[in-house]
């Protein structure tokens, strides 16, 4: 038996040498996701009150749509994010619908062919019903979207063909429409050519539909929020989200704007109000190469997207605007320096001439006895969240697997300094250390750590003398 496996405590009958594996290496330090915006928006088509994963822009347009206000999504894409959490706000609504009928000389009603979601874009849909052109056993139904056609589904040609239909379409999981018999008729499909679907209505939105939205993603991992309104009413309930999610461990960026038809000096006010490290205000908007203006809540998705996209190294300060020709709303220096004391972030030209971040900062202007001026910068919020996401990480696997005695607590410290380690490695802190919290020893199942850092910022204002001097004519 010399070998065998024992337990802590347990004591063997037999003589002999028994032997227990354990881990005295630091636990695989986990991986906390980055780059990620949850986005929450009206359209006229895709799944409703539903969180939907979208990996590309593309994946937006296929599966929403283009209408409505769609585009929070797709800026947050464009601002270099790697991953939207879509929303699709609202409830209510109908899906457009068709009634199909056979050929009886007193026509019955045998097949419903229904938007598959609700909105006004399943009206543009249309449907016809005909022979095969290839195959004289088959018939077809081709979905039309104006004069393109989605897609053409066949099905078997004879005395069921309600039946047919209606389980080639389900079979087809057709990403536009649905299919339900309603009899059986005499079992032949009237030909119908371009027959629209009618009667698709959007979902409306009330005081609850922002609330509901922000409540699906809250279980998800990401990273920072974008939302399409500029209702200064639903920004204070996104801050209110925003702040009580990460008091309970979910550090996110809430990232508003109101357009600039609102008069600077409301806008300033409003920013600095939210007085806030984890809510950004963006004051003003730009245009793209593509003529179209963003500013108000599509600037502010813009921005969600580059602060996910941007390293924890990394600040936002200059950071130059993709695909942006020109400033909407410009601000004089003396304006800018104003926004910048509030707390807006704003963008600029720079000396390229290109559209740019003037100042990486959010709305916290005032610091605290607990919250020094760092939590200012975006970069040091997103630095200084990552520390505590990374090290909670490696920590919660542990916790009721260690004893609080000073080996237990050993492991702890070990496994948080070597994440702070490597933060002072990869240029996210000077340096820094994690220790017992002299101030509140141990005592039963509790203990108490204090983690003390240094973390870096950018070269963002740099000063230069330069020393001339005159020299005379040499004779």
């Amino acid at each position: 038996m010399a070998g065998s496996v024992f337990q802590v405590g347990e004591q063997k009958i037999r003589p002999g040498v028994y032997v227990r594996v354990t881990n005295i290496g630091e636990p695989p330090e986990a991986i906390v996701p980055q780059g990620i915006v949850a986005a929450l928006f009206r359209a006229s088509w895709g799944p409703l009150g539903e969180v939907v994963y979208l990996d590309n822009a593309d994946a937006v347009s296929n599966t929403f749509g283009s209408v409505g206000t769609v585009d929070t999504a797709l800026e947050a894409f464009r601002g270099g994010c790697r991953k939207v959490v879509g929303y699709r706000l609202g409830s209510g609504g109908a899906k457009a619908a068709v009634t199909l009928q056979d050929t009886s000389a007193t026509p019955v009603d045998v097949v419903t062919i229904t938007a598959k979601y609700e909105g006004v874009r399943g009206n543009d849909f249309a449907v016809t019903i005909r022979d095969s052109l290839t195959d004289n056993t088959k018939r077809e139904l081709l979905l039309y979207e104006g004069a393109t056609l989605l897609q053409t589904i066949t099905f078997a040609k004879g005395t069921t063909e309600p039946q047919d239909l209606v389980d080639a379409v389900n079979a087809s999981n057709s990403p536009y429409i649905t299919a339900t018999k309603l009899a059986d008729g005499n079992g032949v499909l009237a030909t119908v050519t371009q027959q629209a679907l009618t009667g698709g209505t959007d979902p409306t939105l009330d005081g609850t539909s922002y609330s509901n939205g922000l409540s699906a993603i809250e279980a998800i991992d990401w990273n920072v929020l974008a939302v399409d309104s500029e209702d200064p009413a639903i920004h204070a309930t996104v801050q209110t989200y925003v702040d009580r999610v990460r008091s309970e461990g979910k550090r996110i960026i809430g990232v508003i704007g109101e357009p600039t038809s609102v008069d600077l000096a409301t806008r300033l006010a409003n920013a600095a109000a939210f007085n806030d490290p984890a809510i950004v205000y963006v004051a003003n908007g730009f245009k793209g190469s593509d003529g179209a203006v963003r500013e108000g809540y599509k600037a502010a998705a813009r921005v969600a997207g580059m602060i996910a996209s941007a390293s924890i190294t990394e600040s936002l300060t200059h950071a130059a605007v993709r695909n942006a020709t020109e400033l909407v709303g410009a601000l004089t220096n003396a304006e800018i320096e104003q926004a910048i004391q509030s707390g807006a972030l704003v963008f600029s030209m720079s000396a390229q001439k290109q559209v740019q971040i003037e100042y990486g900062i959010n709305t916290f202007v005032t610091p605290t006895a607990d919250m020094d001026a760092g939590w200012k910068k975006i970069r040091r919020v997103r630095t200084r969240d990552n520390l505590m996401d990374r090290i909670t990480a490696a920590w919660d696997p542990l916790i009721g697997k260690i004893n609080n005695n000073s080996d237990g607590r050993a492991t702890l410290i070990a496994a948080a300094q070597g994440i702070i380690n490597r933060m002072v490695a990869e240029g996210a802190l000077l340096d820094g250390t994690i220790y017992d919290d002299p101030n509140n020893p141990p005592v039963g199942d509790s203990a108490w750590f204090m983690v003390a850092v240094d973390d870096l910022d950018s070269a963002e204002k740099v000063y230069i003398t330069f020393g001339f001097r005159f020299s005379p004519d040499i004779e």
